[in-house]
């Protein structure tokens, strides 16, 4: 697998400096980039107004580029306004991978609703070469009638339509095991999402453990659980990283992405930190 980094890490920097902070962080060494787009209403790229061109020669100085993006919302609206823009955008880029960042769910009917979302937003994609994925969180393996959101939108979804982006912290912070979740949905993995955990964390790794398993995990309920001190560098947690590089390897996924919701570090600082440790594991490559 290939060694890659979601740059909503250095959000702070790339909404003061998009362009200078991309190009230091591919002077850093990581060629594989992940942005994050919360601005689709007046913008189809990367969330920062960046013109295809200008991007796509910045990167290929170091010979980086955009492998994926994030894009928030996914719901009718961007099916209907913004998915062609998108794709008309990324395809200038090279990249041909798009992804819901986060959905929430009230129930099995919504699950099933937002599943007949995910195969149009797919087919289109498909249609025009490109893959479309969801990235889950914690909350994706909350229960609806005995079966989790995931194995509803691994059941009723082409896979040919929809790919995962496994966030393996995530899938941890669900009560699952990454390893297994990985080799459980295998080919349909295209992508992984890889943080740490921190050792000094006196909070519950399962969040799903302190919930009525009966809420409605929406996004007020989610911002109240995420507390910033779990997150910590790569290698520097309770994470099995060099098992989960093995899986995701045995299954085929292209890239491992680093992200870095937040550090007690400089935004640059912790991708280096990160990246040093990386370094230690084997399986993954940065060429």
């Amino acid at each position: 697998m290939k060694v890659g980094v979601q740059l909503y890490s250095v959000r702070n920097s790339m909404a003061a400096n998009p362009l200078g902070t991309m190009e230091k962080v591919a002077q850093m060494g990581y060629r594989y980039l992940e942005p994050a787009n919360r601005n689709l209403e007046n913008d189809p790229g990367c969330g920062f107004s960046l013109e295809a061109e200008s991007l796509v020669k910045l990167l290929g100085k170091y010979g980086a580029k955009v492998v994926n993006v994030h894009l928030s919302p996914v719901d009718g609206q961007f099916l209907e306004k913004y998915l062609r823009p998108v794709i008309r955008y990324h395809q200038a880029i090279g990249n041909h991978s798009l992804t819901s960042a986060m959905d929430f769910f009230e129930s099995r009917d919504d699950i099933l609703k937002k599943c007949e979302l995910f195969n149009k937003i797919g087919r289109i994609c498909h249609e025009e070469g490109m893959d479309f994925l969801y990235h889950n969180h914690f909350h994706e393996f909350q229960k609806f009638n005995g079966k989790t959101v995931m194995d509803y939108m691994a059941e009723n979804t082409d896979p040919d339509y929809l790919k995962f982006e496994i966030d393996t912290f995530w899938v941890m912070r669900g009560g699952y095991d990454p390893v297994q979740v990985l080799r459980k949905y295998g080919k349909r993995v295209k992508l992984i999402h890889q943080k740490d955990f921190s050792k000094k964390s006196k909070a519950p790794v399962n969040l799903l453990s302190v919930l009525d398993p009966n809420e409605k995990i929406d996004r007020e309920t989610f911002s109240k659980l995420k507390d910033i001190s779990v997150f910590t560098e790569i290698g520097t947690g309770i994470m099995d990283i060099q098992s989960i590089i093995d899986a995701g390897n045995e299954i085929g996924v292209e890239y491992i992405i680093l992200e870095q919701d937040f550090s007690s570090f400089m935004e640059l600082q912790s991708l280096q930190i990160s990246m040093d440790n990386f370094k230690k594991y084997s399986g993954i490559s940065w060429d």
